[in-house]
């Protein structure tokens, strides 16, 4: 039986990434237009090569754009249609590296790993009160911030 020929195509391309736009899956979207799920992987991996020919460059660049546009029309959408939702959860949510107009959220962790966290800073203010000696002041300021912290926190 003779292997099927299949041709990288600007129209082949195009009718991808159109699908995915659209919202389908790429590996999906490769099978609606007709190129089978391996092959179109191996085009894709092939195209994100630096020495990789321009074409299978330009498919590869093509298909992650129409995810990216995709996905950015996703977003836009629950924005549109439920803020709050994309506010708690979107890429409006705050993060500890990525600030943003969400609620950040809940720290976590056991209570051990706050048992633990709380003795570190406690051990960490001893430290600086070891530094103040010699600024009486100071170190009495710090020392009766450290007693007047509500007990829960300690």
């Amino acid at each position: 039986m003779a292997r099927a020929r299949y041709r990288l195509t600007l129209a082949l391309q195009e009718k991808i990434a159109a699908f995915i736009r659209a919202g389908g899956f790429a590996h999906v979207a490769a099978e609606a237009a007709g190129l089978p799920r391996e092959l179109f992987t191996r085009w894709l991996t092939r195209g994100e090569r630096a020495d990789a020919p321009a074409n299978y460059r330009a498919f590869a660049r093509a298909i992650r754009e129409a995810e990216a546009q995709a996905r950015l029309q996703a977003e836009l959408n629950v924005r549109k249609d439920k803020p709050l939702d994309w506010l708690k959860s979107g890429p409006g949510k705050a993060s500890a590296d990525n600030p943003g107009w969400g609620n950040p959220g809940k720290t976590g962790g056991t209570e051990i790993e706050r048992t633990q966290v709380w003795s570190e800073m406690l051990h960490l203010f001893g430290r600086c009160a070891e530094q103040l000696a010699a600024y009486p002041d100071a170190r009495a300021a710090l020392s009766a911030w450290l007693a007047a912290l509500p007990q829960d926190e300690k």
